[in-house]
């Protein structure tokens, strides 16, 4: 083939593919394909991309959810949401498959393929030469497809027969393209978009990103560019390198493990999901034109088998789906979010209620799962949800030892909520000898913060550890006895005191459990709060039963002023009272030295 006159970007791979297309610079004033010597043009090549396209929409993409399948990654199955028959494929898989307009572009066995998405027909297929299948976009008429060529990167672009019309190599990494109107676009170097004309070769134009970019991808009729942001192309595009781009981003809140909104568009997807896919970010954009938002105001969270809505704008917390099995893929569709679970089960949960509103299956476990939904609707849930606090509850009592993470944020949430059976989920952590450590320790900390739910923690308070009656751990009395004392709920007095001389609440519980008595206990509580003095002051050195000690002293001086201060004085004096003990009811004395008034 005769070289052409212009400097070439790169070599061919036609050994590999059996074409000798070499990509070129583009014309006069266009950045040469991936080159680095570009400056920043303001927006200006990428804005004449934009005229050149304005009105030429995406080529939809088959509504439909894809999974690997079989022990040894050997099917591919399909799932369209049209409700047309579900599809079948034999083929060794080494990659996750690439949903792209209507194709799924699959990698296994020493060769790529491709086959319409709606039916499974296989459409082509060729020799991949080695090279791992990254991602690949579609017009309808042409296929673009990025392959990892070690530290660089070969792009295809094949013809509805298979035909290699053109191949572009370079020392890049490029990621997940996007295809419109016969223009090619190619995130690369994690911070630039490259539109490439797919008959010549050439760079039409370049859009510097100032978020990570690896992505092109079209959705509901328009094309977008991101990862950790989504950037529309539309005409603001022109503007993204000084930050002017129509860009929506889900707020920042903590999450469970470190989901992504969008998986790296460089990275080769394995054929089998990987514990990052249980742990994942959905959000779609909101509209191909107006102002760029959120879909339905949502992003979702999945964590194993947890799936957790948000709202949009101010990232709280609105509903819990706790699914039967762990969640390995999924996509965000208009009005809620579609999920794969590793027994091959398809559920779309609402976008407002977390509630099911669809289901589907494979019909056998799956491997993976790839999803996309370009016009599919969410239908609407005809199921009553329930209260936010019951959905927390559900998925904080779960035993599943993987969900410590997701469950210690919920607990968090929980506090949050006013309901009083929020009070009382947090009691029965608090109380279950089967729960986890971290998460029995968050709920006492809630439990103390707490404003209402009286009746479950007098409930609670009058449980005692019984091993006869499986009773195996004592009731949260210290963080109640907070929370009683915050509200004055006198209430409890009798049912504190109770626990000062139960043996098997810890020093903590005793100490705060008194301190509560301190305020809350009457003249009804003087027996126990002496019988506790008596025991303990002798072993008051450990610091909290030393202010245990104390704080009682200070109930039974308040409740009774004269013979209160005499069996004080006389504690003092005892050579068997516990010296911490000691300083402190000293410190009382100093601080009583006349007889108070019984409240």
């Amino acid at each position: 083939m005769k070289r052409s006159k212009r400097t070439c970007a790169s070599a061919s791979l036609g050994l590999a593919f059996g074409v000798t297309v070499m990509a070129c610079a583009g014309g006069s004033g266009r950045p040469r394909t991936f080159s680095t010597d570009w400056l920043d043009d303001q927006g200006k090549s990428i804005g004449e991309v934009q005229a050149r396209l304005k009105g030429t929409r995406p080529s939809p993409t088959s509504d439909v959810v894809l999974a690997v399948a079989g022990a040894k990654s050997e099917k591919l199955l399909g799932v369209p949401l049209s409700g047309a028959p579900p599809w079948a494929f034999s083929h060794a898989m080494d990659a996750r498959p690439v949903l792209a307009g209507g194709v799924a572009i699959g990698s296994g066995g020493g060769e790529l393929f491709a086959l319409d998405a709606a039916t499974g027909k296989k459409l082509w297929s060729r020799l991949s030469g080695g090279l791992a299948l990254i991602g690949a976009g579609d017009d309808g008429v042409v296929t673009a497809l990025t392959l990892s060529r070690g530290t660089g990167s070969t792009i295809l672009i094949v013809d509805r027969s298979g035909h290699v019309a053109r191949e572009i190599e370079t020392d890049k990494q490029a990621g997940d393209p996007a295809v419109v109107g016969g223009v090619v676009f190619v995130p690369w170097a994690n911070q630039y978009v490259s539109a490439i004309d797919a008959s010549s070769g050439d760079e039409l134009g370049r859009v510097t990103v100032r978020d990570k970019v690896s992505r092109a991808l079209t959705i509901g009729g328009a094309l977008y560019f991101g990862e950790v942001a989504i950037l529309r192309f539309d005409d603001q595009i022109r503007r993204a390198s000084q930050g002017g781009a129509s860009r929506v981003v889900i707020p920042a809140r903590e999450l469970p493990g470190t989901p992504r909104l969008l998986v790296p568009g460089t990275e080769k997807q394995p054929a089998g999901a990987t514990a990052r896919d249980r742990d994942r970010l959905f959000a779609r954009p909101s509209a191909p034109e107006g102002p760029l938002g959120i879909d339905s105001g949502r992003f979702y969270a999945s964590y194993f088998c947890l799936v957790l809505g948000f709202d949009a704008g101010l990232g709280q917390l609105t509903w819990v789906h706790t699914h039967a099995s762990d969640v390995i893929g999924g996509e965000a569709v208009r009005g809620g979010v579609l999920l794969c679970d590793e027994e091959g089960g398809i559920t779309v949960l609402d976008s407002r209620s977390g509630q099911v509103s669809h289901t589907a299956s494979f019909g056998e476990p799956i491997q993976s799962c790839v999803a996309h939904a370009d016009t599919y609707q969410a239908p609407q849930s005809r199921e009553v949800g329930t209260s936010l606090a019951k959905q927390v509850t559900e998925a904080v009592t779960n035993r599943e030892a993987t969900l410590v993470t997701a469950q210690r944020l919920l607990l968090r949430e929980l506090a949050l909520v006013s309901e009083e059976s929020a009070t009382k989920t947090l009691i029965d952590i608090a109380s279950d000898p089967r729960a986890a450590p971290l998460l029995v320790a968050d709920a006492r900390a809630a439990i103390a913060t707490r404003r209402n739910g009286i009746t479950a923690m007098l409930a609670s308070l009058g449980k005692h550890y019984d091993f006869l009656r499986d009773v195996l751990l004592s009731p949260p009395v210290g963080p109640i006895a907070d929370a009683l004392e915050a509200m004055k709920e006198s209430k409890g007095a009798p049912l504190l005191a109770s626990h000062l001389v139960d043996p098997a609440n810890t020093d903590d519980d005793l100490r705060r459990a008194a301190a509560a008595l301190a305020t809350l206990a009457s003249k009804e509580e003087l027996p126990l709060l002496r019988r506790f003095f008596a025991m303990y002051r002798s072993s008051g050195e450990v610091d909290d039963v030393g202010l245990a000690v104390a704080s009682a002293a200070e109930a039974i001086l308040r409740l009774d002023p004269k013979a209160g201060r005499a069996l004080i004085e006389r504690a003092t004096k005892d050579p068997m009272t516990g010296n911490a003990a000691r300083a402190r009811l000293e410190v009382l004395l100093t601080a009583a030295p006349g007889a108070l008034q019984v409240k």
